[in-house]
C-alpha cells in the first residue's frame, strides 16, 4: 500500500499552480486549470485531478498539448455551432465552449455544440454543472481518441476509448442532478489511482495483456496494457 499523504489546501493550490505556470500558460489559464483539478480531488475524483499533470506533461512535450489556447468556431448555424480546441487545455477550453453554448441555448431555446481537437476536458460532469448554473438542461457525449483502452462486448483486447457521458438537471430550490459517467465498468483514471495505492481494482472490470480478467491495475496504466470492460456488458458497449 502507498503512503497517504495530506497537504494543505493553499500550499497544494500554489505547488499546481507553479507546475501549470511552467508549461508557459497566462496567468488566468494557471488559475483555471489548477482550480478544475483540484476541485477534482476535493469531490472525491482523484482520477480527474492533479494526477492528471504527469500526463498533461508528457503531452505538451509532444505537442498534443499547446498552452493558452481559446476555441475558436469553425461553423456558426445559430443554434448549432462546432468549435475547434486548439489542443488547448480542456479546463479552459470546456469553459469557453460551455459559455457559447449557454448562451445560444437562452437565446434560441435550445442548442447544438460540437467541440474538437481539445485536449483532455477533466471531469465531465463540471460542464454540465456549468449549464444548471445557467438553469439549462445539459447532455454531453465524450469521445476519447487516445489509445484504446476499451474491449469491445465478448473481445480480449482494446479498440474503444471510455467515452464518457454527463447529464445535468436544474431543481428550483435544490442541488441539481448531475449523472456523470464512463461507458466503461471503470474510468481509465481510476486504474492509475488503484495502481498508485497498491489497491486491486474490481472484479470484472478489466482484462490483463491475453485477454484474460485480472484485478491487477498495472494493466490500464503500464505496457503491456491490457482493457477495460464495458459496464453492463452489451449495454455498455452499445453506448
Amino acid at each position: 500500500m502507498s503512503e497517504l499523504h495530506l497537504i494543505e489546501l493553499t500550499r497544494l493550490h500554489n505547488a499546481v499552480r507553479a507546475v501549470v505556470r511552467g508549461f508557459g500558460s497566462e496567468q488566468a489559464e494557471v488559475d483555471t486549470v489548477a482550480d478544475n483539478l483540484i476541485e477534482a480531488n476535493l469531490t472525491g475524483h482523484d482520477s480527474h485531478g492533479i494526477g492528471m499533470l504527469p500526463r498533461y506533461v508528457e503531452a505538451c512535450q509532444q505537442g498534443g498539448l499547446v498552452p493558452n489556447r481559446h476555441v475558436q468556431t469553425a461553423l456558426d448555424a445559430g443554434t448549432l455551432l462546432r468549435l475547434d480546441g486548439g489542443a488547448g487545455f480542456g479546463q479552459v477550453i470546456g469553459r469557453e465552449t460551455m459559455e457559447l453554448g449557454i448562451a445560444r441555448a437562452l437565446q434560441h431555446g435550445s442548442c447544438i455544440v460540437a467541440l474538437g481537437n481539445s485536449h483532455h476536458l477533466g471531469r465531465i460532469g463540471a460542464w454540465a454543472e456549468q449549464a444548471t448554473r445557467a438553469g439549462l438542461v445539459s447532455l454531453h457525449f465524450v469521445n476519447v481518441i487516445a489509445r484504446s483502452i476499451v474491449a469491445p462486448y465478448g473481445g480480449a483486447d482494446a479498440r474503444f476509448g471510455t467515452n464518457p457521458f454527463a447529464a445535468g438537471i436544474p431543481i428550483t430550490g435544490s442541488k441539481p442532478v448531475i449523472l456523470d459517467f464512463a461507458t466503461s465498468v471503470l474510468a481509465q483514471g481510476k486504474t492509475r489511482v488503484a495502481f498508485n495505492k497498491g489497491e486491486l481494482v474490481p472484479p470484472d472490470s478489466l482484462l490483463d495483456d491475453q485477454g484474460r480478467p485480472t484485478r491487477e491495475p498495472r494493466f490500464g496504466v503500464n505496457p503491456p496494457f491490457g482493457a477495460l470492460l464495458a459496464f453492463g456488458e452489451h449495454k455498455g458497449y452499445g453506448l
